[in-house]
């Protein structure tokens, strides 16, 4: 025990142990919000050598852990207090969950002894966070805290990742902790398999060898397991085309001969096309294959051998019927079919089929003046050879961009696949930068989305972020529109914002630059201006009025 000034020996309290554990863990940066149950964390971290970020509400810090967990390869953790502290994490934490991202949440709670009375912020953290979690746990003993933390930081990170919560309560966290903190958690009933097996293995790569149309469909989880050396090494060794879905951007360059494309909702015709019609093989690499990838589920590789290869069993048949299943590690598995090659090399050369008439087709996107400023927009954005972390918010953009974002220096994107959360895109940049600090971040979003948490805007302000927000403003939700259009013989609802928002001014106002744009001629340079300045930035881009003001900029030049 340490010796306080007076010569009493400090006593530690579980607060201090649970700080204490956390920087053994490594952990440098938590991003939370306080209130009454969570304050003895707070009290212990105001002398702890971790940094914490306080976020103006609790979903934005959940996002931020997640853009955080996103570049560090290791869990984000978030803090919040009891009762609305926990609910506003829900969001987030559901969104972790699609997405497999690491995060460790830590809620503070009511004193145990009035748990159960409808005490002031009481909820059931336990049970309300239990679908939207990894694993969550209610620690009830002070016995219980070190097994309890060393737990959620292996469980968040291993195996098919995602988020867990620990919920605290005030009594314990004030009470004095007697125990040993160098103790070690054991879970007998948590194995996740690594390994794939070798006869399954070996099934897979005769099937590939015999295919005469094989096809490579890559989902985040290759990402996930930092296996993209591994999937490149397995691309080239085999000669085999490759399609991805929405999560899976900056696995192969653009360019790349064997790169066709992305499938699915939003994908193009090609992609489409050979998953359900053409190929004879599919190999899926950590993909979930959700409706949006799938389209149609009775279509999806009809004629094809289908192998799937995931860490998580559940996924494997989940939605379609697998030939070849492989459950492991798709780093190791890719390590360990690779390995199999060398030793008994296979037929390659197979991308014969793929020539001719299957030409890479244009997205399936619709096209109009507002979808080609966003396209002219990722593509100057694109023209900018930095290193940069870039996140998007849900709706139109988040396709465009997906689509023509292209620079290998930019990818892949941080974005919000699963759960499609509007208001992921600001937050999660903000975390990105704290893992990498010296990397800027731009922000795709959309006027709602922007809305949902721009008060995230501020935090960058105080932590002098280089962030770039690009607002794409056409004044409604325009995914809720084109759905109207087209699926709802255009019968409009509660998708057109009748108020105006200056949203540079309010950049501004919270302390960043911002800036309007209303002619092509100006986007290269404000993007380039924004992001070089390595300040926090907001550039608006009014969808409604560019092409008219080009136009009539245009014809003043001319005359």
């Amino acid at each position: 025990m340490s010796q306080s000034p007076k010569g009493h020996k400090e006593v530690m309290t579980g607060a201090k142990a649970l700080v204490t554990l956390l920087e053994d863990r490594g952990v440098e940066v938590i991003f939370g919000y306080p209130g009454g149950a969570n304050l003895p964390i707070y009290d212990e971290l105001r002398n702890s050598s971790i940094q914490h970020i306080l976020v103006r509400h609790e979903q934005g810090s959940v996002h931020m852990a997640e853009g955080y967990a996103k570049v560090k390869g290791r869990p984000g953790v978030c803090l919040a207090t009891s009762g609305p502290g926990v609910t506003n994490l829900v969001t987030g934490l559901a969104d972790a969950l699609l997405d497999s991202i690491p995060v460790v949440a830590l809620t503070g709670q009511i004193p145990r002894g009035m748990i159960g009375t409808d005490a002031f912020q009481e909820v059931d953290a336990f049970n309300i966070t239990m679908p939207v979690t990894k694993h969550n746990e209610l620690v009830k003993k002070e016995s219980e805290l070190v097994k309890a933390v060393d737990a959620a930081f292996y469980i968040a990170n291993s195996g098919r990742k995602g988020p867990v919560l620990l919920d605290l309560p005030k009594d314990l966290l004030d009470e004095p902790y007697p125990y040993d903190l160098s103790e070690t958690c054991s879970l007998p009933g948590y194995n996740p398999t690594t390994k794939g097996n070798i006869g399954q293995i070996k099934k897979a790569l005769k099937a590939i060898e015999k295919a005469e149309r094989p096809l490579l469909l890559v989902g985040a989880g290759v990402e996930s397991a930092g296996a993209m050396s591994e999937i490149n090494a397995l691309i080239r060794k085999l000669q085999i085309p490759v399609v991805r879905t929405l999560m899976a951007t900056g696995v192969l360059s653009f360019d790349d001969p064997l790169y066709l494309g992305m499938i699915g909702t939003h994908g193009n015709g090609l992609a489409n096309r050979l998953v359900n019609k053409e190929a004879d093989l599919i190999l899926i690499a950590g993909a979930k294959l959700s409706n949006r990838s799938l389209l149609r589920a009775d279509l999806f590789g009809k004629d094809a051998k289908l192998i799937q290869l995931d860490i998580d069993p559940a996924e494997i048949g989940k939605t379609i019927e697998i030939d070849i299943p492989i459950v492991g590690d798709v780093k190791e598995t890719l390590r360990d079919m690779l390995l199999r090659i060398e030793d008994k090399p296979i037929r390659v050369g197979v991308t014969p089929w793929i020539h001719g008439e299957h030409q890479k087709t244009k997205t399936m996107l619709p096209k109009a003046d507002a979808a080609e400023v966003m396209e002219w927009v990722c593509q100057e954005l694109s023209k900018i050879d930095l290193k940069m972390h870039v996140t998007t918010d849900v709706g139109r953009h988040q396709m465009w961009a997906n689509h023509h974002m292209t620079n290998p220096k930019h990818l892949p994107l941080i974005t919000s696949g699963g759960l499609g959360t509007m208001g992921f895109g600001l937050p999660a940049a903000i975390g990105a930068w704290f893992a990498d600090p010296q990397s800027p971040v731009v922000n795709l979003t959309g006027d709602g989305s922007f809305m949902m948490n721009m008060q995230e805007f501020i935090v960058a302000v105080e932590h002098h972020v280089p962030l770039t927000v690009i607002v794409f403003n056409d004044f409604r939700l325009g995914m809720i529109k084109e759905l109207q259009d087209s699926s709802y013989g255009k019968r409009h609802i509660a998708h057109d914002f009748n108020k105006e928002v200056d949203f540079p001014l309010l950049a501004k106002a919270m302390g960043g630059e911002g800036r309007l744009v209303v002619r092509r001629e100006e986007i290269a340079e404000a993007l380039f201006e924004a992001i070089h300045s390595r300040r926090p930035n907001l550039i608006c881009f009014d969808l409604e009025r560019i092409h008219l003001r080009s136009a009539i900029n245009l014809a003043e030049k001319a005359s």
